[in-house]
């Protein structure tokens, strides 16, 4: 079949202003292979996308080359165009004339526009379509971790008509949850909470609760991991679509040694629950552990109020900023500050400490009235660092679950992507991945669970079918592609009685490219971005079309 390529050149709403779209139109014009230019400024809205489609039809266009803003932004758009008319997306080439060209210089950019343009229309001649295939998968969901967010995201699963499996390794549900004095701003008390969602869990029809289990062996991939528990002196082997990751986070002390009248966060959580009724002067230390930490900030502020609400002690508060950027907070903040609470505000220099008799003396330069301050308190309580739970068992029975900067699970933009990971069809929610108050983990969990349904709901899913392929002729069994794949989306398979090669899993492939650019005995084909696709494009770069 004869190429014929159509050429939609768009301003993007008038924002373009220094290409000369008219020349660029009469000169594409004359390209072999080209038998459609037009010019639009609306093509990413309705009304543009109807005249496109116009022209793909009536032209019998098969290959289609957008120049407009970034393929970041709308490639997923134009490809879904494309299917709507029965042409496989595969067949979009795009030129970035936007942010690469106009936005990126002053003056007249039109000979770089063209360049850009003729770049892609080199790369259009020579793609070929991808089939898409649809693969049954596993409607279960696995759950680990049972505290709040498990069991949120487990009772989200049901709601949502998908069977969820919650994994604990405690012999009850809750995790942290049985461990917290009170919540801010819900209506509902951690016991209340606890109770409401534990008969949640136990009423649901598609929710199985595991306590006392652990996860031995994970295996496969999207849609189908084979994972193996214990528990109770059984083994079990079970399938299942998703993995939802809600194993919580640890809080770490301060490095400060503790004592009977210096202790911690949690510690003074549990004091909290009976408190004495004498009255004594309590100072709460923030910034101390982790300087970034909203939890830490949350957990003093709604300890201090309820310090001072059942015993009417002195509070004062000791910090160097206070995180109250989150739903609630500067109300709670506020409230605590009505109370009678006192904050200190310090700076570079952190407070000091030292034993005077039966209390504890601090010294403190505060910012706010410029000058030293000496308390004396009967009980000192400092922050803790919160970081995820890291079970080696977990991180080795998961390869590849990328962490960020800090330890949590969370490699991808959490903006774009709050509860993705890396890795296909494993999810994060709540601590594990981030610092999250109680009204964040609620509607984390509710995300994650949602992402998974998005998935598994139809029980298949529409993948590109060999995207990425590898030559089992040319591969070496080298394994590199095995060891790079940040996806774990590389297997290795037996050919015949003699001979084994590395195969790409679809289901689990990101399409990122790496395998194919790293392999020595180039023998990885990336659909789309081959060597001859790559080195078309160049020989565009300085040469009239």
């Amino acid at each position: 079949m004869a190429v014929k390529i159509g050429v939609f050149i768009c301003d993007c709403g008038g924002s373009i202003r220094n290409i000369d779209f008219p020349a660029i139109k009469e000169k594409l014009s004359n390209v072999p292979d080209v038998a459609n230019v037009s010019l639009n400024s609306d093509l990413c809205l309705s009304q543009g996308q109807e005249a496109m489609l116009s022209y793909i039809r009536d032209g019998g266009l098969n290959r289609v080359v957008v120049a407009a803003c970034s393929p970041e932004l709308k490639d997923h758009t134009f490809k879904q165009m494309l299917e709507s008319v029965g042409l496989n997306p595969h067949l979009l080439s795009m030129a970035n004339i936007r942010e690469q060209c106009s936005w990126a210089h002053e003056g007249d950019v039109t000979a770089k526009a063209l360049t850009q343009i003729g770049m892609a229309i080199n790369r259009a001649r020579l793609l070929e379509p991808v089939e898409r295939k649809e693969i049954p998968v596993c409607r279960d969901v696995l759950v680990i971790g049972s505290g709040l967010t498990g069991m949120k995201a487990a009772h989200e699963l049901s709601r949502l008509g998908l069977k969820a499996t919650l994994v604990e390794r405690e012999p009850s549900l809750g995790g942290r949850l049985k461990e917290l004095s009170g919540f801010y701003g819900l209506d509902l008390s951690p016991d209340e909470m606890l109770e409401s969602m534990v008969k949640a869990v136990s009423e649901s029809g598609d929710i199985e609760a595991l306590t006392s289990a652990r996860i031995t062996s994970v295996e496969g991939e999207l849609g189908n991991f084979s994972v193996r528990i214990k528990g109770k002196g059984k083994e079990i082997t079970r399938n299942f679509g998703a993995i939802i990751l809600a194993t919580g986070y640890e809080s770490f002390s301060c490095g400060i040694e503790l004592a009977a009248n210096v202790i911690t966060q949690s510690q003074f959580a549990d004091l909290l629950k009976s408190p004495e009724k004498e009255t004594q002067k309590v100072g709460l230390f923030i910034d101390i552990a982790d300087e970034h930490s909203r939890i830490a900030t949350l957990a003093a502020l709604s300890n201090a109020l309820a310090l001072k609400e059942k015993t009417g002690s002195e509070v004062y508060i000791f910090c160097r900023n206070l995180k109250v950027d989150s739903d609630g907070a500067e109300r709670l903040y506020r409230e605590v500050r009505n109370k009678g609470v006192l904050f200190f505000k310090f700076g570079e220099k952190r407070p000091q400490i030292s034993v005077d008799g039966d209390q504890l003396r601090v010294e403190v330069e505060d910012l706010l009235l410029g000058k030293e301050v000496v308390l004396s308190c009967d009980l000192l309580v400092m922050d803790e660092k919160p970081l995820p739970r890291r079970d080696p068992e977990i991180l080795k029975l998961i390869p590849k679950v990328g962490l960020d900067s800090t330890g949590f699970f969370q490699e991808e933009n959490v903006h774009l992507y709050p509860t993705t990971s890396n890795r296909k069809g494993i999810f994060f929610a709540g601590g594990c991945h981030a610092e999250l108050d109680t009204g964040h983990v609620l509607i984390d969990a509710a995300n994650a669970a949602l992402n998974a349904y998005e998935l598994l709901s139809r029980g298949k899913i529409a993948v590109e079918v060999e995207k990425v392929k590898i030559d089992p002729d040319k591969c070496r069994m080298c394994l590199t592609c095995i060891r790079t794949c940040p996806h774990d989306a590389i297997r290795v398979i037996q050919v015949n009685t003699e001979r084994q090669t590395a195969q790409i899993v679809d289901l689990a492939c990101d399409g990122c490219g790496i395998c194919a650019a790293i392999c020595p005995a180039r023998a990885i084909k990336f659909e789309g971005y081959s060597d001859e696709q790559m080195l078309s494009e160049i020989e565009a770069i300085g040469s009239a079309l």
